[in-house]
């Protein structure tokens, strides 16, 4: 039987607007419709995109502080909010495809160090297997990383590898063809431990913030919606704070507060971890597509004066790529120009 539900939780609910009282409501705000008018608004909504999405956007934006617009956007226009999707759309694209560029040549460089340490490849998954079982009061055992991996058992991609080999002993070659990013990465922590190999068991932290991102791309969650500065979760990688000191322009203040937040550090060290594991033609490749987001990005940097959090996001990962990446590509403007 459904529980009743409280007064206080329907007094909570939020009612459903149509696209023309999403464009009241935002009005009330102080939303202006200067770039595109209120009819333009309507049909976007209506077709484009979903309206609590776009309105996630507005946190960017300052506020009236005082007089008749106290609570009001001070300088906010439905047209930033659809430039700002559009970018963050922009922005997912690039950072799904780093992450998978990354889990490519980590697991390349994993096998490396499997067989530089004359690991047996069916034993060493065994063992990690192993580990991972874990027991409930009456002894029965469950497997997280075996869990998942039954799930592919019909999957037109792993389901051939899988029959293959019954009860999982299958080579470490097979199993990280298999097995999720974090099992992945998870199996890193294991090999680093393994091997007492302090660059492995770095490369795992690195992996936790590219996994987080590439959860969040997955899932189309929006990232420009929180840039602002704050206290993270996980501090960030002493490597990825080097790095990022020995770019020109990028000074020890903006540094710190850009890192400060959760989303900006995913991304930087997604950045600097595929620069470290890729190829040269994998970073020429992707040097040419950053450039054009970098472009795209830019482009109405006009439309967010007064918008510190924005302006200043976009500033310092203008910065970062182009040190990273555009100053390896050819036929690229200098980084120093």
């Amino acid at each position: 039987m459904n529980s009743p539900i409280r007064q206080q939780d329907m007094c909570d609910q939020k009612p459903w607007l149509t696209p023309w009282e999403q464009v009241s409501h935002l009005k009330s705000k102080g939303v202006r419709f200067r770039y595109m008018s209120e009819a333009e608004a309507v049909e976007y909504l209506t077709k484009n995109n979903n309206y609590f999405r776009l309105r996630s956007y507005r946190t960017g934006f300052p506020k009236v502080s005082d007089g008749k617009r106290k609570g009001e956007y001070v300088n906010l226009d439905f047209k930033m909010l659809v430039d700002l999707s559009i970018i963050d759309m922009l922005l997912r694209n690039e950072m799904i495809s780093l992450t998978l560029d990354i889990e490519h040549f980590c697991k390349v460089d994993l096998l490396g160090r499997i067989e530089q340490h004359a690991e047996d490849g069916y034993e060493i998954v065994q063992d990690y297997l192993s580990e991972q079982d874990t027991f409930d009061s009456k002894g029965n055992v469950t497997n997280w990383v075996k869990k998942e991996i039954s799930r592919c058992e019909s999957s037109a991609y792993s389901a051939g590898i899988l029959a293959k080999y019954s009860g999982f002993n299958m080579p470490v070659w097979a199993f990280l063809e298999v097995i999720t990013f974090g099992a992945f990465n998870s199996f890193i922590l294991f090999c680093a431990k393994r091997f007492d190999d302090d660059e492995l068991r770095d490369r795992f932290y690195l992996l936790r913030a590219a996994k987080d991102l590439r959860n969040a791309c997955a899932h189309n969650s929006c990232i420009l919606n929180g840039l602002a500065s704050g206290e993270n979760a996980r501090r960030a990688n002493n490597g990825v704070m080097k790095a990022l000191s020995k770019i020109d322009r990028v000074g020890s203040y903006q540094r710190k507060a850009r890192m400060s937040n959760e989303r900006i550090r995913q991304i930087v060290t997604t950045l600097y971890l595929h620069k470290e594991v890729s190829s040269k033609g994998v970073i020429k490749h992707k040097a040419q597509s950053l450039s054009k987001f970098i472009s795209r990005a830019n482009r109405n940097i006009n439309y967010y004066k007064g918008a510190e959090v924005i302006t200043s996001s976009f500033s310092f990962l203008s910065k970062v790529i182009g040190a990273w990446y555009l100053c390896d590509a050819e036929d690229m403007p200098s980084c120093d120009s």
